[in-house]
């Protein structure tokens, strides 16, 4: 009779596994997590803009989370450790054009990154995290709850992969799993800088296509934004004293998400109260 991971494991440190870690959110979560003295795997498609001062070389990964292959061969090596955290935060933020305007190239790629890149990660380190008896965490979004003008990629996908989360958390019960979607507000990050990826030059709107008026609401918070390290230690804490699962992090987005369900449940119309035109 062959081992158990949890017999294979014993006496082994934990690893904390991170995707998009190599900017923003992913980064600050990274050096938060090797501060508090836990090894990280760090993985991004643009991993050497990771500092190798702050983090060893043998532990970052330049892998794109769409890459099933790569990200499988990753986590079979690592096979014989518990992981203690697991944060599939890789993502793209919204494209320049709405529902209409975004291609279906568009579509596809925000899909592939925001919900499959996210699902695969949690999938493929799920019996490390058992071993580990760890935390699943998600980096969704709190415009996965909300509605607003623009970045119709973006929000749908959002929204696509917190009803994924809330089925894993039914799938995760007994399995001492604690799985979490985190739901932020503004954090100050990149998110919003696609020209570093080379699809965005071919996913650029049509001609004609303008830009949706929350764009510049969101380009102006972003400059007063929580900083990302920051909100990293705070979800540290919050993961260290227990969590919920619907992690609405940022208190200002909760009166957009309850006057959008209000919108919902008295037939009304869709809720975009953003100081923008509707």
């Amino acid at each position: 009779m062959s081992p158990s991971p949890s017999s294979r494991s014993a006496g082994l440190p934990a690893l904390a596994v991170v995707t998009g870690a190599a900017s923003g959110i992913g980064a600050a979560l990274t050096e938060a997590l090797l501060a508090r003295g836990i090894e990280v795997l760090a993985i991004d498609l643009h991993i050497d803009t990771l500092s190798p001062a702050a983090h060893p070389l043998e532990r970052r990964f330049a892998i794109d989370v769409r890459d099933a292959a790569a990200m499988a061969h990753l986590a079979a090596t690592f096979a014989a450790r518990p992981v203690s955290h697991v944060l599939a935060n890789a993502g793209i933020g919204g494209l320049p054009a709405d529902v209409l305007g975004s291609t279906d190239d568009a579509w596809q790629w925000a899909w592939d990154v925001n919900v499959l890149g996210a699902l695969r990660t949690l999938r493929l380190w799920w019996p490390h995290l058992v071993a580990g008896r760890g935390k699943a965490v998600a980096t969704v979004s709190s415009s996965a709850l909300q509605s607003f003008p623009g970045a119709g990629p973006y929000r749908a996908t959002k929204a696509a992969l917190l009803l994924a989360l809330e089925g894993l958390h039914y799938e995760a019960r007994g399995s001492g799993v604690n799985v979490h979607a985190l739901c932020p507000g503004m954090v100050r990050s990149s998110i919003g800088d696609l020209q570093r990826y080379e699809e965005f030059a071919a996913l650029r709107p049509a001609p004609g296509v303008k830009p949706s008026p929350f764009a510049e609401h969101v380009a102006q918070a972003m400059k007063t934004a929580e900083p990302a390290g920051d909100f990293a230690a705070r979800v540290l804490d919050g993961l260290a004293e227990g969590a919920p699962f619907y992690w609405l992090t940022h208190p200002p987005t909760r009166p957009w998400i309850e006057g959008r369900h209000r919108a919902i449940m008295d037939g009304g119309l869709p809720f975009s109260d953003f100081a923008v035109p509707p």
